[in-house]
């Protein structure tokens, strides 16, 4: 494979409940992969391992390296991780929030002329450079989640875990956040994050990945994953599905 993730045979436990089982997929440079699943499914647990905010069993590469040789600064180099949403407490200037993500490559040294440069072509690539000197703690909650982007960003690497990107957002800026990572991915990175919402998986996502109970269900291209019987099976509904101008779009049996 040509740069991406691999990941294979991978388990997770917490004390004596297995979260994980036997988690085996690979994302190639290039695509964005989203993993969907009802509540408890184990989407965030399996950012975290890949991660290694946990410590799982099996085997995860990037790029062909294993990860678990390798030092946390060199992971953060090659992995930007965007969590759920936080509440800013202080009014850092939203170029200095950004910046913070060179720290893998600055160590005890203080952010150079370049760096603020990178940052404010990253703020420019996700769209709110014209924020770049406002208080991170006045924004607005899609603002927030762009904000997270473009730090992830300045790290430069080459694969981005996002969990739940557009929870609690309003259509408007759920669609501006998915456009921004689409074309992040047009970039040639390597994209995962989990989501809710099976249609907006469709729309985006090169690759869905449907998970039930800490194991893949089905992995592939979302018109074949999405299947009434597996969604079914997963969330325990029924469901119409409807394809109109090659999309694919999925509504609850009510």
């Amino acid at each position: 494979m040509n740069g991406g993730v691999e990941v294979a045979d991978l388990c997770f436990s917490y004390a004596e409940q297995k979260i994980l089982h036997e988690i085996t997929f690979d994302v190639r440079s290039g695509q964005l992969v989203t993993i969907l699943g009802p509540n408890g499914s184990g989407k965030t647990t399996l950012l975290k391992c890949i991660n290694l905010l946990l410590q799982p069993e099996g085997s995860i590469l990037v790029d062909g390296i294993d990860i678990s040789e390798i030092s946390s600064s060199e992971l953060a180099k090659k992995i930007g991780y965007v969590p759920q949403l936080h509440t800013p407490a202080f009014p850092y200037r939203v170029l200095d929030v950004v910046v913070s993500g060179r720290i893998p490559y600055l160590g005890l040294s203080a952010p150079q002329k370049e760096d603020y440069e990178l940052g404010c072509r990253m703020l420019a690539q996700v769209g709110i450079d014209h924020l770049a000197e406002k208080p991170y703690i006045h924004l607005s909650g899609g603002e927030l989640r762009l904000v997270l982007l473009a730090r992830a960003l300045v790290q430069q690497s080459r694969i981005l875990l996002l969990d739940e990107p557009t929870s609690n957002l309003d259509i408007k800026n759920r669609i501006v956040v998915l456009k921004a990572l689409r074309g992040i991915v047009e970039q040639g990175i390597a994209v995962m994050m989990t989501e809710h919402d099976p249609n907006l998986a469709s729309l985006f996502s090169d690759r869905v990945l449907l998970m039930n109970r800490g194991r893949i269900l089905r992995y592939g291209r979302a018109e074949e994953v999405l299947s009434r019987e597996n969604i079914m099976e997963v969330y325990g509904i029924d469901v119409e599905i409807f394809r109109s101008n090659g999309n694919h779009y999925i509504f609850p049996v009510v």
